[in-house]
Order: structure tokens, then C-alpha cells, then sequence
């Protein structure tokens, strides 16, 4: 089973059975974890919707996001207003003026840049992909393709886009993760080895701009850890319900404390 849909909804999309990379993450916990009700969006992650939409589906966003307006809700003029407003923006998604003039900011910081309009010029948003591995369903869903996968572009909103601190981040998010597994999605479905690419924005002033590649060594970890992960979850669809254990582990671990634990520096 292989498919590509262009124009697939982000909801239809994430509802699929099919273990995309969020799924691993949890698998990488626990498999209890894959099971749990998905987690309510924080605030940050919302900043991060609202701006993927922005750049990516420009139009998209104009339908769905609204800027605020200023009013004294607690006056008699105010509630008036702010009832006209909501009248005017059925269903949409309302900003705060400070975090919708923040966004406008870091868009202008991503115009501003001298390389980053080239990945954007031409190419497909949100393109949903699904294929087989292990007679498993997979998926991925990459913000950006350029070249009908040549190129992907990931779009990331973080407080320090620096290297030091971008690499950090790869590994707590496992971003190296989400490069192998789309990259691999689009090499099964599409026959082509894409060149993955991270566009990452400050989601503060001064809003600085990167993009960054990951070193090789970094992609074959990605791949690593992914693969573990999926064999994980295969190796517990195929068990009877009896068998299954969703747990951290049914036996008990050695565990050591971490190295800043120990008074004297322990040297191996």
C-alpha cells in the first residue's frame, strides 16, 4: 500500500491508523504511551500551528486566523464590540494582538533572508504519505516538498535558533528522528533520497533565522532509533492481547544516577 495525498486535512490525516513519527515518540516511551489520549496543544505548539499555516498555506491561514482587537470587555461599549467581532469572525481562531503582530515578525524575519525564499518559491504543503514496512502501516507528512520530494523542508519555531542550542533540541525532540522516517517515506513511495532541510525561526526578538542540515552520523542515528522504535511497535501488534505488556518494562531495571548526581566525578 502506497499513497500520496496532496490535500489530505490535518485531522483525517492524524485520525489514519497508520504509526507516523509522533506515534514512535510515544512507542519510544512506552506502548502505553502510544495508546494515552492525545496530549491538549501548549502554547508554544500553537505558535508553531498558527505560523506553519502562515508561511505554508498563507490562504488557509486568512481563513481560519483572526487579529484581535483592543476593547474594555468589562464596559458596556466594549462587550458591544467585542460581540460585533465574533460576529464578523465565525469560527476562527483569535489571536492576541501581541502574539499575532509577533507572528507578522517572524515572517518578515524569514523574508528578510537572503537564502530562505529559494526553498519556498515552488513546492507542495503538508503532502501526506503512506506505504508499508514489516506488512505495517506508516505515514509522515512533511511541512514542505520541493521537486515532488528532491528537497524537504521542515519549518521550526524555537527560542534559540543558534547551532549549539538547535542541536539540543534535535536530540530532546528527536528531530533526527523525523529525518530519517520522512526521508524514508519519501524514498519507499517516491524513489527519491531527499535532501532534508531545517528552516528554524526565533520565536522571539530579535526572531533570528537558520537552516541547518544534519551531519550523516546524525542521520544514521535518526534511522537507528526510528527503526528500533517501529520494530518495537510491530513486535507488539504481533503478540496475542495476553501477551501484550504496555508498560516500561515488566521486569525490574538497574538504573544509575545521572553524572551530575555523584559528588565525586566518576571517571570511566
Amino acid at each position: 500500500m502506497e499513497e500520496v495525498i496532496k490535500d489530505l486535512a490535518n485531522a483525517d490525516y492524524h485520525a489514519r491508523p497508520e504509526i507516523g513519527k509522533s506515534g514512535l515518540d510515544a512507542v519510544h516511551k512506552s506502548m502505553a504511551h502510544y495508546y494515552a489520549p492525545r496530549k491538549k496543544a501548549t502554547t508554544a505548539m500553537e505558535t508553531g500551528i498558527a505560523f506553519h499555516t502562515l508561511v505554508l498555506e498563507t490562504e488557509k491561514f486568512e481563513q481560519q486566523y483572526v487579529r484581535s482587537i483592543e476593547c474594555d470587555r468589562r464596559t458596556k461599549d466594549g462587550k458591544e464590540k467585542w460581540a460585533e467581532f465574533l460576529e464578523q469572525n465565525p469560527d476562527k481562531t483569535i489571536l492576541k494582538i501581541d502574539a499575532w503582530e509577533s507572528l507578522m515578525r517572524m515572517k518578515e524575519s524569514m523574508d528578510a533572508h537572503p537564502r530562505i525564499s529559494n526553498y519556498f518559491e515552488s513546492g507542495q504543503a503538508e503532502t501526506s504519505i503512506f506505504w508499508e514496512m514489516n506488512a505495517t502501516g506508516c505515514k509522515a507528512r512533511p511541512d514542505w516538498m520541493v521537486n515532488d520530494g528532491e528537497f524537504i523542508i521542515d519549518l521550526k519555531t524555537t527560542a534559540d535558533a543558534s547551532p549549539e542550542a538547535f542541536a539540543k533540541s534535535c536530540a530532546n525532540y528527536r528531530y533526527h528522528v523525523q529525518d530519517a522516517w520522512y526521508s524514508k517515506a519519501v524514498e519507499s513511495v517516491l524513489g527519491i533520497k531527499p535532501v532534508f532541510v531545517f528552516v528554524v525561526v526565533e520565536s522571539t526578538e530579535p526572531h533570528s533565522v537558520a537552516i541547518y542540515t544534519l551531519s550523516l552520523e546524525s542521520k544514521d542515528e535518526g534511522w537507528m532509533v526510528a527503526d528500533k522504535d517501529f520494530r518495537k511497535y510491530v513486535d507488539y501488534m504481533a503478540k496475542s492481547e495476553e501477551e501484550r505488556f504496555s508498560g516500561y518494562s515488566p521486569d525490574a531495571l538497574e538504573i544509575t544516577l545521572p553524572r551530575w548526581a555523584f559528588e565525586e566525578l566518576m571517571f570511566y
